[in-house]
């Protein structure tokens, strides 16, 4: 009986053996496979992490490029600085006084601003001053608001008002053509000086410093931008 068990217990030894060895056969040939598989298919979709790192940096350096463009400042243009605006030209004027005194050599200049347009509703000039008092009277008898003109190229003549907006001053001379009076009406361009003042030299650190001193020394409250020191020594319309 021994002998029969110690049999059967070897024969089953080497049928698990032979099955363990064609397992190992066939899991070998197929991993062959899964390779060769692999390469034909997959293997041009493959990155090293290395070309991931150079293909992202190259990105960040473009889309750094773009968000950053050199300017023409950084090309060699000097810039100036100009300070205003003062509503007077002594204003003006004191402030460049000032900076000389701290070896900051500046230049004050006007500038004309352009405003909105006034309508003026009036009656043309008369031959004579005699004769635009006599008209005058008359209007105000009818108790019509209007003065006698005295200069310019309307003198002797009466104006019946002025105004911002157009449409009121077209409803005015409406009324009065209505009323039997021959009025006219003349645009009046409008605008006002202002003054700036602008270095002559390029600014830095030590120039900024000097003018902020005279600025605080004389509790002056204005805006400050850099400009083309090109624009300033050629003379050309500022700012």
């Amino acid at each position: 009986m021994r002998w029969i068990f110690i049999s059967l217990l070897m024969l089953n030894g080497l049928v698990f053996a032979v099955q363990w060895l064609e397992l190992q056969k066939r899991e070998g040939l197929e991993e062959v496979r899964n390779r060769a598989a692999l390469s034909e298919t997959g293997a041009n979709r493959l990155t090293l992490l290395s070309e991931v790192d150079v293909r992202e940096e190259k990105v960040v350096v473009e889309l750094g490029a773009e968000k950053a463009p050199e300017t023409p400042v950084s090309k060699g243009e000097k810039l100036c600085l100009l300070m205003g605006p003062f509503e007077e030209d002594a204003l003006a004027q004191g402030l460049r006084m000032a900076l000389a005194k701290r070896s900051v050599e500046s230049v004050a200049f006007p500038k004309d601003i352009s405003l909105a347009p006034e309508y003026w509703v009036y009656l043309e000039p008369m031959e004579s001053r005699k004769t635009a008092i006599i008209k005058l009277r008359e209007l105000q008898v009818r108790k019509i608001d209007s003065y006698l003109i005295s200069q310019g190229e309307l003198r002797n003549g009466i104006s019946l008002g002025l105004f911002k907006n157009v449409d009121s001053a077209n409803r005015l001379l409406k009324q009065r053509i209505s009323e039997g009076y021959d009025a006219k009406i003349k645009e009046v361009p409008k605008g006002r000086l202002e003054y700036w003042v602008a270095t002559k030299d390029e600014v830095n650190l030590q120039t900024m410093a000097r003018v902020d001193n005279v600025l605080d020394e004389k509790n002056v409250k204005t805006n400050k931008r850099q400009i083309f020191c090109k624009s300033v020594a050629s003379g050309v319309e500022l700012p």
